[in-house]
């Protein structure tokens, strides 16, 4: 196989597997709540224990001062005004707005992505944009079992929200080329941290019972180190714009785990919904040669 496809379809693979970790959020974050968590109080737990065992795997693999200070600060930056800054916005949209109309909201980013992709020289196939916008119409399915809430205020916070981690992406996959993975995600979870240490010392939210903690354990390893790991090295394989599209799976994900865990149930559309996701995923997959190179 052609090294070039091989190392899309690897970093298909890894995007998808980051998609996999974030999907688990919903899931522990109704563990944390029911401990007696809030959103600040759970978001400094997840990225500081995040932070701190990133921080040991760097120390274990000789990578904890591999970076210069410009590069430092830029991913810092990365976390404290782009990854905390996405998630603070996308949980004080949920005081206004219902939570799947958020998700569908907040999921227009790959579209986001895409068009920027276009000014940027980066190029998509038509199997790409049909990708495109068949994960587009099976998120909206996949979440119309429950589409009400609406107020303008939360859409334009979650639409805040995607617009900013459109720039989150494609800042991104500038700012991490040519560091390693690991290091990328540590300053990022870090930046984060500090930033979510501080709203909670500012706020002082009740300190939480013991099964928020082992929640925010499961968020830090499977959806902040492992989901953040695999998306920095899939990145740069399969571009920006694949990456958005691939990431869409994530309420895919938590829709099946949802079934498993929860106990929930699937109807007809949020089975097709998930359905056209996937192919969808797929679809972006498949490039033309001679039209297309990732970032």
């Amino acid at each position: 196989m052609n090294n070039k496809y091989s190392g899309a379809a690897v970093g298909a693979a890894l995007v998808a597997l980051s998609a996999l970790g974030y999907s688990t959020n919903p899931i522990f974050g109704k563990m944390a709540y029911s401990a007696g968590a809030n959103a600040v109080s759970l978001l400094a737990i997840r990225f500081t224990m995040a932070a701190i065992g990133m921080w040991v795997l760097l120390a274990a693999r000789g990578e904890a001062g591999a970076l210069d200070k410009q590069k430092r600060w830029q991913l810092l930056a990365l976390g404290a005004l782009g990854q905390a800054t996405v998630s603070l916005l996308y949980f004080v949209a949920l005081e206004h707005i219902g939570a799947s109309l958020a998700t569908g909201i907040f999921y227009t980013y790959p579209a986001f992505v895409a068009v920027a992709g276009l000014f940027r020289g980066e190029g998509l196939s038509r199997l790409g944009a049909a990708g495109l916008l068949l994960t587009v119409a099976g998120t909206w399915l996949l979440l119309s079992n429950d589409l009400g809430g609406f107020t303008w205020g939360g859409a334009a916070l979650i639409l805040c929200a995607s617009l900013l981690y459109t720039l989150y992406i494609l800042v991104s996959n500038a700012w991490t080329r040519g560091t390693p993975p690991t290091v990328s995600a540590t300053y990022v979870t870090t930046g984060a941290a500090l930033v979510y240490l501080l709203i909670a010392a500012v706020t002082q939210p009740p300190l939480p019972g013991a099964g928020a903690y082992l929640a925010g354990a499961g968020l830090a390893l499977c959806s902040t180190i492992l989901a953040m790991i695999t998306f920095f090295a899939g990145l740069p394989r399969v571009g920006s714009t694949r990456a958005a599209i691939i990431s869409t799976l994530e309420p895919v994900f938590t829709a099946l785990l949802a079934v498993v865990a929860l106990h929930e149930h699937l109807g007809v559309l949020q089975t097709l919904g998930t359905a056209l996701v996937v192919a969808g995923a797929v679809a972006a997959q498949q490039k033309e040669p001679a039209a297309e190179t990732a970032d």
